[in-house]
């Protein structure tokens, strides 16, 4: 009995969820700059250091998703990801918030961080830059 429900009930969920609405708006995710990042002194192998910084939204219609955490061996690249809904204009939002990396690393050495900070006049991206030596 249970063999012919579950796909049954499966199925039907699937169907329920899967109807799209013409009146919904879209969502999008988008990377924020980072404004700020305080350098912690100290990194030890096997230990959260938190590395605190400080971002802006790009108007009041996003909200924070998380931090963008792009790893490739020792460099790490983090950015705001934030979701923003529908296509209306929005007011710029002036308000800075704060949020914490976490990082614990595995290994010792020197991982070099790369913080997005938004692009320049050229549309290149820029970061703010800084190794973490970990040597205990």
């Amino acid at each position: 009995m249970n063999r012919i429900v579950f796909p049954f009930l499966l199925l039907l969920g699937l169907s329920i969820t899967s109807c799209d609405s013409e009146d919904e708006e879209p969502y999008y995710v988008q990377i924020s700059a980072i404004t700020e990042v305080t350098n912690p002194a100290k990194y030890a192998k096997d230990s959260i250091t938190n590395i605190p910084l400080l971002y802006t939204l790009p108007s009041k219609c996003n909200w924070f998703n998380g931090l963008y955490y792009d790893v490739n061996d020792m460099e790490r690249i983090v950015a705001v990801e934030s979701i923003r809904k529908g296509n209306a204009p929005c007011a710029v939002d002036d308000q800075v918030y704060s949020e914490t990396l976490r990082f614990k690393p595995t290994k010792l050495g020197t991982f070099h961080f790369k913080f997005y900070i938004g692009k320049d006049a050229q549309g290149v991206q820029q970061y703010y830059e800084f190794d973490a030596v970990v040597d205990h």
